[in-house]
């Protein structure tokens, strides 16, 4: 695949806005959209591929330092670790409980630690949001000083990136489950 900068049109930076990917995104697709008469499958394919990469903080940071990352655990992200798998466990465990409890009393004897756990959630989902706004002023002064970087922050960005999305898709997707009880 061709560099998603170029393809879609933005030069190497590591602050890109979500509305003017997808406005380049939107534009260069309908172009080239398998459905048109002169549209190209694998350009579009390409074109998704790209835009997918330049949303995701995470990997446009690796593509800009050259890193494959993972080689840091961030200081944040070993703090909020054993509270989240702490979190994700007891949430796996009420949500079989409530999936196997066969009467009405046993779906009532949950409900406190289903409360509880919700409200748990939500304070964790509170302090991941807190953490990605910090790491938005982070990538906000890299971009700033942009050229000149240092590739071990900008790769120890990016980790903090990856983990801070993959938690809070963890501990969204747990409370949707448990709200649909």
């Amino acid at each position: 695949m061709s560099c998603p900068f170029a393809l879609l049109g933005f030069p190497r930076r590591p602050l890109l806005s979500d509305e003017a990917i997808g406005s380049a995104y939107r534009k260069l697709a309908g172009e080239s959209h398998p459905d048109q008469s002169d549209g190209d499958a694998e350009r579009f394919r390409e074109l998704s591929e790209a835009a997918a990469i330049l949303r995701d903080s995470s990997l446009r940071l690796r593509m800009l330092s050259s890193s494959p990352g993972g080689s840091l655990l961030p200081l944040e992200a070993a703090q909020l670790f054993p509270q989240i798998a702490t979190l994700l466990q007891q949430a796996d465990n009420l949500i079989e409980k409530q999936a196997t409890a066969s009467n009405a009393l046993a779906k009532a004897v949950l409900a406190a630690p289903l409360k509880n756990l919700r409200h748990d959630l939500e304070s964790t989902l509170n302090q991941l949001q807190e953490w990605r706004t910090s790491l938005d002023r982070e990538l906000i002064e890299i971009d700033l000083r942009w050229p000149e970087h240092d590739p071990n922050s900008m790769s120890l960005l990016a980790d903090s990136y990856a983990y801070a999305g993959r938690w809070e898709s963890q501990l969204k997707e747990r409370k949707l489950t448990l709200d649909c009880f």
